[in-house]
């Protein structure tokens, strides 16, 4: 690659924890640098669970908090990562564009003054709205509702990605966002490298199993995959292969193994934890289950398809309708809907299409790594204009 055509990207997330978006932003360094690129991979703070490899990774701080006030908290990590970037840049060469992969980098990115910036857009934010107004009822709901709406619409003004179409959609049509621009580019997937690291050595049950490897927290809604596996009927052990967050996690883990016990499955479910190579348990699992409120473009659905394992998933927004397409659409199931899971569970481990590129083609790497260069070239040629 010529000196010219080779760029230099900037990857920021939060933390390194054992979740789908980390490894998506380390699959996009990789694949920059396999490409011939420079990409390195900011991480605000710990923790790093993820199996890092040769990706570059610069550390912005050891610790969660700079200062308690928030304000100085926030301007003290925009300062650090400004120094980062002009140690790096010291060499001549400036970064060509930065992309953020998380909430708090988006944030961060803007107030150190970083340019350009593609704010990776991951999942609904209905639902992070949502999530915002909380329980509030009557105009104190519809204050803070307007309050927060134009508080996305003023800060997500910049250069929007979106991982799915139907983000795109709901990005512009309901939430109302005027970006500067929006683009939809599907996460990269390594695919010859998901197959090696499949291909390792791991002890695995010796009987089949079901898979839902996802952090323990309620987006997820492992409590309504514990109803539908209940449903089933199915005697195949269900694996739940994640990790969780802080005292809320510890929480909600507590919780879900009380309802296995009180569904009566609690014999034939696991809670195994993080995993920092989960591709061997979703390669030899006999079917992968999602039963998401929400995502972007889940990463389980499409590592599964290309490894070779049946999924069946929540019709949530955003993404499994864009996965899970064709002879496989009939594998999606309503949002909270325990019996309908529970029944696509049952039929796919009966009778599942086999799973060829038509399905997966769309998601390799370099096609992602290439359209994001490409739009980084078009909007630059049209600001010269």
């Amino acid at each position: 690659m010529s000196p010219e055509n080779k760029k230099r990207v900037g990857l920021f997330v939060d933390s390194l924890m054992g979740g789908g978006a980390e490894r998506v932003a380390l699959n996009f360094a990789e694949k920059f640098i396999e490409l011939g690129h420079d990409a390195r991979v900011f991480v605000l703070h710990p923790p790093i669970e993820h199996q890092t490899g040769t990706v570059p990774i610069h550390l912005v701080s050891e610790q969660f908090k700079l200062a308690n006030w928030r304000p100085l908290n926030k301007w003290l990590y925009a300062q650090r990562i400004k120094k980062l970037v002009r140690e790096i840049e010291a060499d001549g060469k400036p970064f060509d564009f930065f992309i953020s992969n998380a909430e708090d980098s988006d944030r961060l990115t803007r107030m150190a003054g970083l340019r350009p910036v593609f704010i990776r857009y991951r999942n609904s934010l209905q639902h992070f709205l949502a999530a915002k107004v909380g329980d509030t009822t009557g105009l104190k709901r519809r204050i803070r509702h307007v309050r927060w709406l134009n508080k996305f619409r003023r800060f997500y003004s910049g250069h929007i990605v979106t991982v799915s179409r139907a983000l795109e959609e709901e990005l512009v049509h309901e939430i109302g966002l005027k970006p500067k621009s929006i683009k939809t580019i599907y996460n990269p997937f390594d695919f010859d490298l998901l197959r090696r690291r499949a291909a390792e050595a791991r002890e695995l049950p010796a009987e089949p199993y079901i898979l839902y490897p996802a952090r323990l927290t309620p987006r997820k809604r492992q409590d309504l995959l514990l109803r539908a596996y209940a449903l089933s009927g199915v005697t195949l052990p269900l694996v739940l292969l994640g990790g969780v967050s802080g005292a809320e996690g510890e929480k909600y883990e507590a919780e879900m193994k009380a309802l296995a016990a009180e569904l009566g499955i609690a014999g034939r479910v696991r809670f195994l934890g993080f995993e920092q190579n989960p591709y061997p348990w979703i390669k030899h699992a006999a079917l992968v289950a999602m039963s998401s409120d929400s995502e972007g473009l889940p990463t389980v659905l499409i590592e599964s398809l290309i490894l070779g394992t049946p999924v069946v998933s929540t019709d949530c927004p955003t993404g499994p309708s864009e996965i899970l397409t064709g002879d496989l659409a009939c594998f999606l199931s309503p949002v909270d809907d325990a019996p309908a899971l529970g029944a696509n569970i049952r039929a796919a481990l009966e009778n599942y299409p086999a799973i060829g590129e038509a399905h997966i083609e769309r998601f390799r790497a370099e096609n992602t790594i290439q359209t994001y260069i490409a739009h980084f070239e078009a909007l630059t040629e049209a600001a010269k204009k």
